[in-house]
């Protein structure tokens, strides 16, 4: 079964302001950490649970999420 989770995000890096998907809003955040070399393991793991995300955000709200490129914002937030 191929990777749907659509890690293929190129021209982000550490330290960007991105908008994240919660729900059924945005949230602006700042790219702390890529796991990219981590991401594609899925199959390599042993299981079918728990697979690493790519991008490790900190939002504005002081909470930090673990997520894939497609729960990013179609374009990057504005700097304040």
């Amino acid at each position: 079964m191929p990777d749907t989770r659509g890690n293929t995000k190129i021209g982000l890096e550490i330290g960007d302001t991105v908008q994240v998907r919660r729900g059924d809003v945005f949230v602006a955040g700042t790219i702390v950490e890529d796991y990219a070399e981590f991401s594609g393991l899925g199959k390599g793991l042993g299981r079918t649970w728990a697979h690493p995300h790519r991008w490790a955000i900190a939002l504005s709200t002081g909470v930090l999420v673990f997520v894939d490129d497609g729960d990013l914002g179609a374009e990057e937030a504005e700097s304040e």
